[in-house]
C-alpha cells in the first residue's frame, strides 16, 4: 500500500514539476498568450511616424487691456469683442512612447484668425463728444492672425494591436510664433472673411500654450476640441480717438500700445497616416 502512495505522490511530482516548468518556458506562454511577455502594450506603430493635417473652427475670446497712447493717455479695460476664428495645422507624433513612461512627442505648424474688434462708440477709444454735446464715434475693426510651431506631448488610450495606436488622447502643447493684428477704423460691422483688413498691420512675437482631446471616428479620421492662450506684445496698433473716420474714406488713426492676450476655443477634424518604416 504504501508503495503505490509512493508511486502516486511520485507521479504528481513530476506531472508538477512539468507544469511548473512550462509556466516558465518562454515559448509556452507566448503560444498561450502571445503578448504575455511583451514588455510593452500590444502595437502594430508604435515604432511608426504618425503625420496629421488638421482644420478648425470656433471662437476667440480676448481679453480687456489696456491701451496706452503716444500722447502718455491710457484707456483702460479695451473692451475686444468675442468673435469667430478658423484655421488649421500639421505635425508629425513620433514613435517616443515605449521610452518616455507612455507619453508620445511631436511637433506641429498650426495658423488660425480671428476679429477681435472694438465695437462703436468708446470715448477715448474710438469715439469722443463734439463742442454742441453730440457724440461722433466708430468701429475700430481688428483681424489677428497667429502663425507658429508647437512642441506636443499626448498620452494615447484604448491602444489596440490596429491602427489606430490609442482611439483617443489627452494632449498638450506649448510654442512661439508671429503674432498680427491688423486695424482700420470707419467700420460698423467689423471685418469679415469676404473683406478682410488690408489697411495698418502691426506684428510681434507671441507664445502659445494648448491642451485638448482627439478622438478617432474611423482608422484615420479623427475630431477634436482644444482650448489655446496666446499673448503677444504690440508697440504699434491704431484707432480713431476722434471717431471721425468713415468707411472706405479719409482715415485718422492714434497709435497706442497694448498687451494682447486671447483664449482661443477650436473644434475640428484630423486626418491622420500611418507611416511604416
Amino acid at each position: 500500500m504504501k508503495t503505490r502512495i509512493s508511486a502516486l505522490i511520485c507521479l504528481l511530482c513530476v506531472f508538477g514539476y512539468s507544469d511548473l516548468t512550462r509556466a516558465e518556458d518562454p515559448y509556452s506562454q507566448r503560444v498561450a498568450d502571445p503578448y504575455a511577455l511583451s514588455p510593452d502594450p500590444p502595437s502594430m506603430s508604435s515604432g511608426t511616424l504618425e503625420p496629421y493635417l488638421s482644420f478648425m473652427a470656433g471662437v476667440s475670446i480676448p481679453f480687456s487691456q489696456d491701451a496706452t497712447f503716444r500722447n502718455g493717455d491710457v484707456d483702460r479695460d479695451v473692451d475686444y469683442q468675442n468673435k469667430q476664428s478658423i484655421g488649421g495645422n500639421g505635425g508629425i507624433w513620433f514613435p517616443t512612447r515605449n521610452k518616455l513612461m507612455g507619453f508620445d512627442l511631436g511637433g506641429e505648424i498650426e495658423g488660425f484668425i480671428w476679429y477681435p474688434d472694438v465695437a462703436c462708440c468708446r470715448p477715448g477709444f474710438n469715439g469722443s463728444f463734439e463742442p454742441d454735446g453730440a457724440f461722433e464715434g466708430t468701429t475700430t475693426e481688428m483681424q489677428g492672425v497667429y502663425i507658429g510651431a508647437n512642441f506636443m506631448i499626448r498620452v494615447p488610450m484604448a491602444i489596440s494591436e490596429a491602427y489606430p495606436n490609442g482611439r483617443w488622447f489627452p494632449y498638450i502643447g506649448i510654442g512661439g510664433g508671429a503674432h498680427q493684428i491688423a486695424y482700420r477704423p470707419g467700420g460698423f460691422r467689423g471685418a469679415t472673411a469676404a473683406s478682410p483688413l488690408s489697411d495698418q498691420r502691426n506684428t510681434s512675437p507671441a507664445f502659445l500654450v494648448k491642451g485638448g482631446i482627439k478622438v478617432h471616428l474611423f482608422k484615420y479620421l479623427a475630431a477634436f476640441a482644444e482650448a489655446k492662450y496666446t499673448h503677444a506684445f504690440h508697440d504699434e496698433l491704431g484707432t480713431d480717438r476722434t471717431g471721425a473716420s468713415k468707411p472706405f474714406e479719409q482715415q485718422f488713426l492714434d497709435l497706442y500700445s497694448s498687451n494682447i492676450r486671447t483664449i482661443h476655443v477650436h473644434a475640428g477634424l484630423s486626418l491622420h497616416f500611418d507611416v511604416r518604416p
